[in-house]
């Protein structure tokens, strides 16, 4: 529980400190967020009934993809600066947005029964 705990509050602190210096959108890091503290909170509850809920692949994924939009955003687009008809940064924030979202309800849909028992 702790390792997955620790990534949640590193990306949660570079958003909020992030949005705070205006270099992210804030409803990104409220989406984000917001799936990071649902899932933590089912896997509270499956914990409780016993069960524990590993991290599947597109979890990962999405962790990967959260702290190389993080990092692309800190490194002012570097090396991706030639391509100016659209941010690279802004574009990898859109992708992690995306796949949070998605590996989000992925992740609720193949744990409903723990939902349903609580």
């Amino acid at each position: 529980m702790l390792d997955p705990l620790a990534d949640k509050l590193l990306i949660s602190v570079a958003l909020i400190m992030m949005v705070q210096t205006g270099l992210v959108a804030t409803w990104i890091a409220v989406v984000i967020i917001a799936r990071e503290f649902v899932i933590t909170g089912l896997r509270m509850v499956a914990s409780e009934q016993g069960v524990a809920l590993a991290a599947d692949n597109l979890g990962k994924w999405k962790m990967v993809l959260q702290v190389v939009a993080i990092a692309a955003v800190l490194w002012d687009n570097y090396p991706f600066q030639f391509i100016t008809f659209i941010q690279m940064d802004e574009l990898l924030m859109l992708a992690a947005v995306a796949l949070t979202i998605y590996s989000g309800v992925h992740y609720l849909l193949n744990n409903y029964r723990l939902i349903k028992m609580s």
